[in-house]
């Protein structure tokens, strides 16, 4: 009896363990926290003034990840991810206070590629991430405040396909369902994606583009707002708003690594505007006879994502050096060339140069320069939520640190 209860103790412990092995549970993270310096703000219509602020999230998007996989048996794994973004200045939490607002998936994975449904980045962010010098990104509103979706937009009521990786090759397809009753198309979202990676070379091509919805929550696109300028949503839904694709490549050689990407933006429901006064110099987004500042997502002329914006080209060059095992030196230069209907073209330039030293294998600090300038449109800002002063040229100064886990 006692050998008996033995045996079934040592199977059930078997057991156990084998279970333990086909499932695993991982949870992962990063924290950002900079102090960073601010000119030429926007106070009101005639002055300006400077900001020294702690941000969250400069470099590296301050996240909480949980994710997972369990073995079903032939080579086919159930998998997940769920991934918070939090404000580390004030304890928020970040993408509108989603407590899940990076990514929310659940799939499947086998030798066919991977099948992903619910809230997830595009294929342009995975282009994008080539387009950084060494893993250390150049944060900033240049790249069309987020149009080109190369920095992290996400789509809502979607599923997502990646291949399997052909000896370096790969590829990726996504469509987010608008979900509008009577309406197959309003909403709705598509994106493709390839990638190409060997040794010292990286290549990527990716397209997306949206449809209005019909009504504030009517896109699976959660840039739609920024996206679809021009008319109304009612009038509109199931019209295409946004057209993108970018090109990126990126080179080894030894301790340096060059990078250069181009993205393309195309809004086709911007408009004619015509309020603008003849004397406007573009220098704020500021509106002398209101005494308010302009908000670029609503039906402001002549800057990103206005009503008048018809597209978007940005040319995106850099390098990084690693100078030292633990020191990485980085520059970049970042042109956007923005066109508006029935006006000139405007012009946005930003210049970029970095350190980031690691203290350890999760542990970085780093330092950032930026200047952002404007000519014949309003000037986008390197703050997301401050408006640039009436000089057409800002700077900002940042020193940061980011542990990983």
């Amino acid at each position: 009896m006692k050998k008996s209860l033995l045996a079934l103790a040592v199977l059930g412990a078997f057991a156990g363990a084998a279970h333990a092995q086909s499932s695993s549970i991982t949870i992962y993270g990063a924290i950002d926290a900079s102090l960073t310096y601010t000119n030429k703000i926007a106070t009101d219509g005639k002055n300006t003034g400077s900001l020294t602020a702690v941000e969250s999230g400069l470099v590296k998007g301050s996240r909480l990840g949980i994710k997972g996989s369990e073995d079903l048996g032939g080579g086919l794994k159930a998998v997940f991810t769920l991934e918070n973004g939090f404000n580390v200045d004030t304890g928020e939490a970040g993408q509108g206070k989603l407590m899940w607002g990076r990514q929310t998936t659940v799939g499947l994975s086998g030798n066919f590629g991977t099948v992903l449904v619910g809230r997830q980045n595009d294929p342009l962010n995975d282009i994008g991430g080539i387009a950084s010098a060494g893993g250390f990104g150049v944060p900033g509103t240049v790249h069309s405040k987020g149009l080109d979706r190369t920095d992290g937009q996400r789509l809502n009521n979607s599923i997502r396909y990646n291949s399997p990786n052909f000896n370096g090759l790969s590829f990726s397809g996504i469509y987010g369902f608008g979900e509008q009753v009577g309406r197959a198309v309003g909403g709705r979202s598509i994106g493709l994606g390839s990638q190409y990676v060997n040794g010292p070379l990286s290549l990527g091509l990716g397209y997306f583009q949206s449809k209005m919805g019909g009504g504030s929550d009517g896109s699976s696109d959660v840039n739609a707002k920024a996206a679809c300028n021009g008319a109304g949503e009612k009038d509109h839904a199931g019209d295409t708003c946004l057209k993108t694709w970018t090109l990126a490549a990126a080179y080894q050689f030894g301790p340096a690594k060059v990078y250069g990407a181009f993205s393309h933006v195309r809004l086709p429901l911007a408009k004619l505007h015509t309020k603008v006064r003849k004397d406007n110099n573009f220098g704020a987004m500021y509106d002398a006879k209101t005494g308010t500042g302009y908000n670029p997502s609503d039906a402001t002329a002549f800057s990103i994502g206005g009503a008048n914006h018809k597209s978007s080209q940005t040319f995106d060059i850099g390098m990084s050096y690693q100078l030292m095992p633990s020191l990485t030196l980085m520059s970049a230069v970042q042109h956007t060339r923005a066109k508006f209907v029935g006006a000139a073209s405007g012009r946005l330039l930003q210049l970029n140069l970095g350190a980031k030293y690691d203290l350890s294998k999760r542990t970085s600090a780093y330092a950032l320069v930026r200047n952002l300038r404007s000519s014949d449109m309003y000037n986008v800002g390197l703050s997301k939520d401050q408006e640039p002063g009436i000089d057409r040229s800002q700077t900002a100064i940042s020193t940061g640190l980011i542990h990983t886990f």
